[in-house]
């Protein structure tokens, strides 16, 4: 991993900007509940080496809470850059991921996407992503009960 950005730093930065933003926090994790959704901003460490970090984004239903996920029902990566760029990102993940129109529309052309491209078919290294390129990631981790919800209340 490259590292544009020590830890320290953006958890710094992380602090003053999302407590602005209304964000509460717990030890690496900045959570703010908006009604529907709950958004969360997660720094986390890596099992790897300690000088490595992932910062994970996430966005909670809820409805469907209490959950035991830790990031989200919907959740992504942010790459390391400047601690600007990523509040950027974050932001802007969070507006479309709070989007019920788009969530759902995501989901049903990820549903489709999935039954081109079975689990067994892309474990087997038989899936063109450039050709036929994923519609949303974030739905990798979605269970099959917050498809279901997002498919009937969305």
């Amino acid at each position: 991993m490259t590292h544009f950005l020590p830890e320290e730093k953006l958890i710094d930065y992380a602090k003053s900007y999302l407590k602005a933003q209304g964000f509460k926090k717990k030890n690496k994790r900045w959570i703010k509940n908006i009604g529907e959704f709950t958004l969360c901003f997660y720094v986390q460490g890596s099992c790897y080496a300690k000088e490595d970090y992932y910062i994970r984004p996430g966005i909670f239903i809820n409805a469907l809470l209490p959950t035991e996920l830790v990031y989200g029902h919907l959740m992504t990566q942010i790459e390391q850059t400047t601690p600007e760029e990523i509040m950027q990102k974050f932001e802007q993940w969070c507006e479309e991921w709070t989007n019920k129109s788009f969530i759902k529309e995501r989901l049903i052309a990820f549903i489709a996407w999935e039954e081109r491209n079975p689990l067994e078919k892309r474990r087997a290294k038989l899936v063109d992503y450039e050709k036929d390129p994923v519609p949303a990631e974030e739905f990798f981790a979605v269970d099959t009960k917050t498809k279901k919800y997002i498919l009937d209340n969305f």
